[in-house]
């Protein structure tokens, strides 16, 4: 059994494998290791998540903030790079209709480091909507 929250991230994170600059290298778990070879990839992951009461008896909507962070080789043309994903990953994310009702909140950017490896990042913050029955946790309405 796994929470309904995973069934949107992963939907998320199947609009970016087709990405030709990652080469399908898109990850869903937090703390899959990140190494120079696997760069540029994504990684997507559930954040908050809200609870309210829905209108319908036994029903709960959820708004569930999934970040979707590219992550890129730290080099003179970092932020064209890091752009450039951010474009392909969104114009992904959101083509046809987005799943969810998913839609952006903000973008953000920041050096980091991955094992040895300088990187620059991209987080694209994203919030989606759905409805569970709390009996049923695994299971979108």
């Amino acid at each position: 059994m796994t929470l309904a929250a995973a069934i949107v991230v992963d939907s998320v994170a199947s609009r970016l494998e087709p990405m030709l600059q990652t080469s399908g290298r898109v990850y869903t778990s937090r703390s899959w290791p990140i190494d120079e070879a696997s760069l540029p990839c994504w990684r997507v992951t559930a954040e908050d998540e809200q609870v309210t009461q829905a209108q319908i008896d036994g029903v709960n909507q959820h708004s569930l903030a999934v970040s979707a962070r590219a992550y890129a080789l730290a080099t003179a043309d970092l932020d064209d790079t890091l752009h450039a994903l951010a474009a392909s990953g969104l114009a992904l994310m959101f083509e046809d209709l987005p799943p969810y009702g998913l839609q952006l909140d903000s973008i953000e950017r920041q050096l980091a480091t991955e094992g040895e490896a300088a990187v620059g990042v991209i987080t694209l913050n994203t919030r989606a909507t759905y409805f569970v029955a709390p009996a049923q946790p695994e299971t979108i309405i």
